[in-house]
């Protein structure tokens, strides 16, 4: 696992939460996180091989850096403070598992990603890259409104 603070240059960082603040970003509900949890609102930038978002150019600088060499996919994650659940998981894009996942904290709050063996804080332009096969789930927020992160699957 890596941790990596101040991922990209503040200024790109405040022109994503900005623009994931804006009334003009469309975000989407989806029913459930994983298998069976709480619903959340997301916005999907890459799918089906393919772009999917005309809001992509906000991930360039995070994917310049994670130098991906296949996308899977690439989704921001917007929760609402209020009671929430998920479940443990994997992020299964691929049926080995044999892939990267990277989670990039839009925003600082008291929520956090929590792994078998420590718990990783939800802090503005931290990424965490792990490999796809770890159990991880979401501990959502409490103290601020929203929690922001872009979940980005894809093949070193």
């Amino acid at each position: 696992m890596k941790i990596i603070d101040n991922f990209i240059q503040h200024k790109k960082w405040l022109n994503i939460n900005q623009t994931f603040l804006d009334n003009n970003f469309p975000w989407y509900y989806e029913a459930a996180q994983t298998k069976n949890d709480s619903s959340y609102l997301m916005h999907c930038f890459y799918r089906d091989n393919k772009i999917n978002s005309d809001f992509y150019y906000l991930v360039e600088p995070i994917l310049k850096k994670l130098k991906p060499s296949k996308i899977l996919n690439i989704r921001a994650n917007l929760c609402l403070k209020r009671p929430m659940v998920c479940h443990w998981h994997v992020d299964d894009w691929t049926k080995d598992l044999n892939h990267k996942t990277a989670i990039y904290y839009v925003n600082t709050n008291n929520g956090s990603t929590v792994f078998k063996d420590r718990k990783v804080k939800s802090s503005k332009n931290k990424m965490v890259i792990f490999n796809a096969n770890v159990t991880h789930k979401a501990e959502y927020q409490t103290d601020t409104d929203v929690r922001m992160v872009i979940n980005f699957n894809y093949n070193l």
